[in-house]
């Protein structure tokens, strides 16, 4: 194994281990597990998917963490996003149970980004 898939795949864990620290009510149904691999699988092209990955050298696409980090990035804006056309964007059709694990997964990175608190 590489050392940069190493480093992606002791984040990824790390990132799940996470979800543990959201409070039930704000954990989304999905499979943050699942989510991931859907992203990697299809988004990754684009979108670096995970916590430290690379963008893709060729692409000006976001990461997902620095879209889970847009404030007022809900579980709701993104599933209006998954939904909407974008120019820039192939037209997915998502299955709603992959939507709901891909929601998972932000809601993973969107607690990785926030900043520790002030002590």
């Amino acid at each position: 194994m590489s050392r940069h898939r190493s480093r992606t795949s002791v984040a990824s864990l790390l990132l799940l281990a996470a979800t543990s620290a959201l409070p039930a009510s704000a954990q989304p149904p999905g499979d943050a597990t699942r989510g991931h691999d859907y992203a990697k699988a299809v988004c990754a092209e684009c979108h670096a998917t995970g916590a430290g990955e690379p963008t893709p050298p060729y692409s000006k696409a976001p990461s997902f963490s620095d879209i889970a980090a847009i404030p007022g990035m809900t579980s709701m804006a993104l599933s209006a996003w998954f939904v909407t056309s974008h120019p820039t964007m192939p037209n997915l059709i998502i299955p709603e149970r992959t939507k709901e694990d891909l929601l998972a997964w932000f809601a993973v990175l969107r607690v990785a980004k926030k900043p520790p608190p002030k002590t």
